[in-house]
């Protein structure tokens, strides 16, 4: 027999925290570095795992951040891509069809999507916040 070691998870499994949230603020705040892809063709999956691929070699120790990857393609303009940190865009760009090298343009995203979480997370740790929450600025 196997046991919980989570008792916040064994309420919440079984359905006894129905009020309270089931993932205190303690195990919510390590889950990050994830990229989830919401993406619809073949070009966006590719997109989507090139970037966590390089995201996650490269970026691991400051990977504090999570992603969500956007498409909506178009048979005569290609697939619009935009991904997404927090609720808010951090990158958009028009992916061609067949005309690109995927995995080039995912690294170059990654990079540029690295670079602007880096950037946020200075401006907020010098952001005036006495009155509002982090994200009510």
């Amino acid at each position: 027999m196997t046991r919980i070691r989570f008792p916040f998870l064994a309420m919440c499994l079984l359905g006894f925290a129905v009020t309270a949230p089931c993932w205190p603020d303690e195990i919510e705040n390590e889950i990050s570095g994830f990229t989830q892809d919401s993406t619809i063709t073949r070009a966006g999956h590719e997109f989507a795992r090139h970037l966590s691929d390089y995201r996650n070699a490269n970026f691991s120790a400051n990977n504090d951040y999570n992603l969500v990857v956007y498409e909506r393609p178009s048979a005569r303009w290609g697939s619009l891509i935009w991904v997404t940190t927090e609720n808010q865009e951090v990158y958009r760009r028009f992916l061609p069809p067949g005309r690109i090298d995927i995995q080039q343009e995912a690294n170059a995203a990654a990079q540029q999507i690295h670079a602007a979480a880096q950037q946020r997370k200075l401006q907020l740790m010098f952001m005036d916040t006495f009155d509002l929450d982090q994200d009510e600025y």
